[in-house]
């Protein structure tokens, strides 16, 4: 049976960590109430509406069987705020991992200020902008409890999430992945999750890093493949259907690709000496590349430097696992395949800091040398 964890304030992810990993790893794998939650609110909201029929299926099967069940929802307070937010430009279209920043429900209090790009809107002060996160947050509660869903993912879902672990069991990164990516980034967070989820649509990734003054924990979203989902499910005889987790090329490479953007966080979200500094090399984004870029949805240059990073970086920590043969493919299947044309002149600079770590404690010091060397080797254009 699966087993529901009794857990902190702000550690709120279920499953027994025992049946998805050894216990002695620093990496929680789990489903998070909080963000089923939101989930299940973006889904009855015009956002779900646009994925669910929009986006070619089939899709999601098993987040629109789950989603149905709510239908009488679909007016509660919460989702009409939720458009709301929506519609005003306060929240993205699946923002469901602000979720997080939350204990867990049903208290549900904001214990993180979320990125600061959430308060800067046109003619709204932060103050007034968190007024209305706080109101919306109030009806998220309402809405676990008027969905009773507190005993839904007690009892009513279990056997989904059980499936779900059974499908993990055997594609979870190795139990040293997370110390390998402290050494190699020089970096260390209180907290590291993945977390999975019925509710959400299917074939996305996203990570976040929550931090205050004691605190910081790196989190990251990998649902389900839905190339692999099965095109119908019967969530009463959930055990004869595919749920999407079983591919271990798709879980590994988003689940370690999604926690490397953690590692890069300072960099890219916090630095803006290091920001002014990528953004100098803006020159390298050729039309070719924007365009190769825009079909992966990286629509400017930091993303791009920021792709290419996170793509080496899953290249590394491979090599430092002996996982040669992911290696050898990934690099082809990066360049070729996907387009990051510069992979090969960055993985030859990243040597210089790998071989001067006691120069370079972290990976963020050595951003202002690295946008240097590669500015030495490319042609710059007035």
């Amino acid at each position: 049976m699966i087993v529901l964890s009794s857990c902190s304030s702000t550690r709120n992810t279920n499953f027994n960590s025992k049946q998805i990993k050894n216990k002695n790893s620093k990496l929680i794998i789990g489903y998070n109430e909080n963000l089923e939650t939101l989930a299940l609110i973006y889904n009855l909201s015009e956002s779900g509406e646009y994925h669910y029929n929009k986006i070619p299926g089939p899709r999601a099967t098993l987040s629109k069987e789950l989603t149905s069940q709510f239908e009488s929802f679909k007016n509660h307070e919460a989702v009409t705020k939720l458009n709301k937010l929506l519609n005003d430009g306060f929240v993205d279209m699946y923002d469901i991992l602000l979720s997080l920043y939350n204990t867990k429900l049903p208290e549900y209090k904001q214990y993180a200020k979320y990125p600061s790009v959430y308060y800067e809107n046109e003619g709204i002060t932060a103050e007034e902008t968190q007024a209305r996160f706080d109101d919306f947050n109030i009806s998220v509660i309402k809405f676990y409890k008027d969905a009773d869903l507190k005993n839904r993912f007690k009892k009513g879902y279990r056997n989904i999430y059980k499936k779900i672990a059974e499908e993990l069991q055997s594609v979870t990164p190795k139990n040293n992945i997370i110390t390998e990516l402290e050494d190699y980034y020089g970096v260390k967070r209180n907290e590291y999750e993945i977390i999975i989820s019925a509710f959400s649509f299917n074939g996305i990734g996203r990570a976040i890093l929550i931090k205050n003054d004691k605190y910081s924990k790196a989190a990251c979203l990998v649902t389900s493949n839905h190339l692999l989902e099965s095109d119908s499910i019967n969530i009463n005889k959930i055990e004869h259907y595919n749920l999407g987790y079983k591919d271990i090329k798709y879980f590994q490479e988003i689940g370690i690709h999604e926690l490397i953007h953690t590692f890069l966080h300072e960099i890219f979200k916090e630095n803006e000496k290091n920001t002014l500094l990528i953004n100098e090399l803006n020159y390298l984004f050729t039309d070719s590349l924007k365009n190769n870029m825009k079909k992966q949805g990286y629509t400017d240059w930091k993303t791009c430097f920021e792709e290419h990073l996170v793509r080496l970086g899953e290249l590394k920590i491979a090599q430092r696992l002996g996982n040669h043969d992911f290696v050898t493919k990934y690099r082809k299947e990066c360049i070729e395949e996907r387009g990051f044309i510069y992979f090969e002149l960055i993985e030859n600079l990243l040597l210089e800091y790998e071989n001067n770590r006691i120069k370079y404690k972290n990976f963020e010091d050595f951003i202002p040398e690295l946008v240097q060397k590669i500015k030495s080797k490319t042609q710059i254009t007035e």
